[in-house]
């Protein structure tokens, strides 16, 4: 095979934010350079006590300061100007990359692309979310001079815009990308390597810490506390189910505090154990009978992909990239609409009502698709054969082509 160097361009990384198209950006990285690429990420930082330059793995990962992320508008619009006049400056200092991959197109699949452009490198983007929120309709928001020629500008000179989701790939249609531009290939998952009785010993162990018996039936939801992830529906409707099934909510946020206060007005407040963030987040999943993911909106969640690697049966609301993954009644369920109590709580209650066999069966099916289709090495080796298809050898100087 031909080894590039991918720069992988993301706004912001870990520790200053951990979302779903970070997380993609670091394990696509990794499972690169077990195929012998050279991915290096380039970002942005506003905290001072962040490392300018680190290593996570194998996987470089350069810095450049921002007071604020460099997408945002209004106030914030200098440390777009200083961002996107700091990566050419970072480029010219470093030995040339093959390809530049931006991840989501926001501000940085500009900067991204005009740099692949000026440069004579090949150019793949990859959006993060479908629909309403579709990324080249966010960008086009965006005042001063980028936002509608920011968009326009990425969408006429990217050389691979990547969807994640069908309904993406219809957006990329809709909005006049070129068959030739337009690429399909779903967010990958790590697969848990844990054999039957590590899992039982992981289950316990989660489940003593929560106050649970093996007995009692565990539904968990993982994310943040924001209104796109809709956790006021998901309680609301956990109310309505009867029994005595238990809630494990991970993640915080800025509606954590008035998810709490909801629950306990809604005398669910013993069942409801709000968890914070945590680190082992997998190891919840394994302690689970049933996931839950009331989203009004996702790309592809990096929490369902989790969960059904992990073997959890998942719920999830009728929305982009949970029906790419989620076949009602096969591997999983779906509601919908995502906003509606009643409907989610009738999806829980037929969920919930099966014998642990059945659920598991239905988790197991879940999981040996993830095995299959999306394992995080399956989706790098995709990358891989569009990497060839874009940036053949050919365009490569013998030195690189050799590597």
């Amino acid at each position: 095979m031909v080894s590039r160097r991918i720069l992988m361009l993301a706004n912001r990384f870990p520790p200053e934010t951990f979302g779903g198209a970070e997380q993609q950006c670091l394990r696509l990285s990794q499972a690169l350079v077990r195929l012998g690429h050279r991915p290096h990420i380039l970002t942005s930082y506003g905290n001072p006590e962040t490392p300018p330059h680190e290593m996570l793995g194998d996987v470089p990962i350069s810095r450049l300061y921002t007071p604020d992320p460099p997408q945002n508008g209004g106030p914030a619009i200098g440390s777009t100007i200083r961002y996107a006049r700091a990566v050419p400056r970072w480029l010219d200092s470093q030995p040339p990359f093959d390809i530049i991959h931006c991840h989501q197109a926001k501000i940085n699949a500009w900067i991204g692309v005009r740099e692949a452009v000026r440069r004579g490198l090949t150019s793949v983007v990859k959006p993060g979310a479908a629909g309403p929120n579709f990324d080249f309709f966010s960008l086009e928001k965006k005042k001063f001079f980028y936002g509608k020629y920011a968009a326009r500008y990425v969408a006429k000179h990217a050389d691979a815009v990547v969807a994640i989701s069908h309904e993406m790939r219809q957006d990329l249609i809709d909005y006049g990308l070129s068959e030739k531009q337009r690429h399909f290939i779903p967010n990958g998952v790590p697969i848990p390597d844990w054999d039957a009785a590590g899992k039982a010993a992981i289950r316990a162990r989660i489940r003593a810490e929560v106050g649970l018996s093996d007995s009692d039936q565990m539904v968990l939801f993982v994310g943040r506390m924001v209104t796109q992830k809709n956790v006021d529906t998901l309680l609301k409707a956990f109310a309505r189910v009867p029994g005595q099934a238990h809630l494990v909510l991970l993640g915080d946020g800025a509606l954590l505090d008035e998810n709490r206060a909801l629950a306990a007005e809604l005398g669910i407040g013993e069942r409801a154990h709000f968890r914070g963030r945590v680190d082992n987040v997998t190891e919840y999943l394994a302690a689970s009978d049933l996931f839950v993911l009331p989203a009004i909106a996702e790309g592809m969640s990096n929490a369902l992909l989790e969960a059904m690697a992990a073997g959890a049966a998942p719920l999830a609301s009728r929305v982009s990239g949970n029906t790419d993954l989620v076949r009602d009644g096969e591997n999983g369920w779906l509601y919908g609409p995502p906003r509606d109590p009643e409907a989610l709580a009738a999806g829980l209650a037929t969920a919930l009502a099966l014998p642990p066999e059945a659920l598991a069966r239905v988790a197991a099916t879940a999981q040996q698709e993830m095995i299959d289709t999306f394992s995080i090495d399956a989706i790098a080796a995709r990358y891989d054969a569009l990497y060839d298809q874009i940036c053949p050898p050919s365009s490569l100087s013998p030195k690189e082509a050799a590597a």
